[in-house]
């Protein structure tokens, strides 16, 4: 069920117009019935059976209905204002000592409008905490037992001027009972109208809970996303630094050689006519040669990525996957079965980029939710195979991640194959020896 504080407001709205008839209702009966003792000759057998003089029903039904107007003028304006907490508590505080005086007004004859002032005051404090929610609800339930012990013996000494009922006691019997089921109807009508708006607050009650429960998830959730969504794109943007910096490097050895391709061609032309020629040039062909080794060295020892600096091999792969595996969310399996590994820094870098490369292609083209990386070795060999599950391709073309691969590899005297039948498979082996 659908509540809305809206909705609360208009149940509020016509408890408080009930309770004004009613108000009214019991504040006219003490002139009412005056009159009738009046007109019937039986005022000074009332007043004898009485401890005290009866006020002014005038007076009564004065004070009566001006103190429940002013609630009710309270109450209005309070709703259609937006007022500052302080100043809210305080007409809050006003409304009670109105509510008291309307029920000391009635000579306790009415008590449903204590109903009516709890009714406004959860409306008020709906923003309030769940403790305090609970105050509000221990107050209420002392409030109502206090009001309905001086309904009792104990308002006849607060009060010095009879009750209501005893006015209505010396009426004949049919209009007596026509007053009393009145009376119980209104007051029962008022106590059912008060439990609904109760039954329809604590639903509201709950439903803004839940709302801001839902809200809080969904916060959280987006919170998580935005994690997410920084992490792999700041991933990203380093995969795209390190790419750039590898064209610029690829550009550089290209450019080597393509020299090295231009004195070779230059050396076969010379080998026919002048051979000691021919053997200067093959000689600066193997100068040009150890120079590019020397430079093609160099730039990958500049590419070497920061987390080898700081940790060993394998734990640098450990952080690099387990990071990756957070950021992506996708479940990354490490079998590392090297024993005691002593490759170069060359080695070391080119491994952590072909598994950075594997990991981030198995993402970004496979959607893989699943990768194992196994890196083992033989008397002769490293062996390093990487699998996931993600989308498959039987014939593939080799893109510029792959083909950078596959350079990575023969420089350290490696091989590489890639295998898209099954998922992706990336296997890659390097011989024990030399290693650079």
């Amino acid at each position: 069920m659908a509540v809305s504080f809206k909705k609360l407001v208009i149940f509020r709205r016509i408890l408080l117009w009930f309770n004004l008839v009613v108000v009214t209702f019991n504040a006219a009966l003490f002139g009412a019935i005056s009159h009738y003792l009046v007109d019937h000759q039986l005022s000074s057998s009332f007043i004898a059976h009485l401890n005290q003089l009866p006020e002014n029903p005038n007076r009564i039904f004065f004070e009566a209905s001006s103190a429940f107007l002013l609630l009710m003028l309270i109450m209005t304006v309070r709703h259609h204002f937006n007022f500052s907490q302080t100043l809210t508590n305080r007409l809050l505080l006003l409304e009670f000592i109105l509510t008291l005086l309307v029920l000391l007004a009635l000579r306790f004859s009415y008590n449903g409008v204590i109903l009516l002032f709890f009714v406004d005051y959860f409306l008020a404090k709906r923003h309030t905490t769940a403790l305090q929610q609970l105050d509000s609800w221990i107050l209420m339930l002392l409030t109502i037992l206090v009001t309905l012990s001086l309904a009792g013996p104990v308002s006849t000494t607060l009060i010095s001027s009879p009750q209501l009922s005893t006015y209505i006691a010396y009426l004949p019997a049919r209009p007596r009972a026509s007053i009393i089921l009145v009376q119980n109807f209104l007051t029962t009508f008022n106590l059912l109208a008060f439990i609904v708006i109760l039954m329809l607050y604590t639903i509201f009650l709950m439903k803004q809970e839940n709302q801001i429960r839902m809200a809080l998830i969904k916060s959280d959730q987006a919170n998580q996303d935005l994690e997410h969504y920084v992490a792999l794109s700041t991933h990203i943007a380093k995969d795209h630094e390190r790419k750039r910096i590898a064209r610029d490097l690829h550009d550089t050895v290209g450019h080597a050689l393509t020299g090295i391709s231009a004195g070779v061609n230059a050396t076969i032309a010379l080998l026919d006519l002048n051979p000691a020629a021919a053997k200067q040039q093959l000689q600066k062909v193997a100068k040009a040669v150890q120079t590019g080794i020397v430079d093609v060295r160099q730039s990958l020892t500049q590419l070497r990525p920061e987390a080898l600096e700081k940790s060993t091999f394998k734990g640098a792969l450990d952080k690099m996957l387990s990071d990756y595996a957070a950021i992506s969310q996708m479940k990354i399996t490490f079998n590392y079965r090297i024993a005691e590994p002593n490759f170069e820094k060359t080695t070391e870098s080119v491994l952590f980029h072909v598994i950075e490369e594997a990991a981030t292609n198995a993402l970004r083209h496979g959607h893989a939710k699943r990768m194992t990386i196994t890196f083992s070795e033989n008397k002769t060999h490293y062996q390093l195979l990487i699998n996931n599950d993600g989308l498959s391709a039987s014939s593939f073309r080799l893109g510029y991640g792959l083909t950078q691969m596959k350079e990575r590899v023969a420089i350290i005297g490696g091989k590489i194959s890639f295998d898209g039948s099954h998922g992706f498979e990336v296997k890659l082996t390097i011989p024990k020896g030399d290693l650079l």
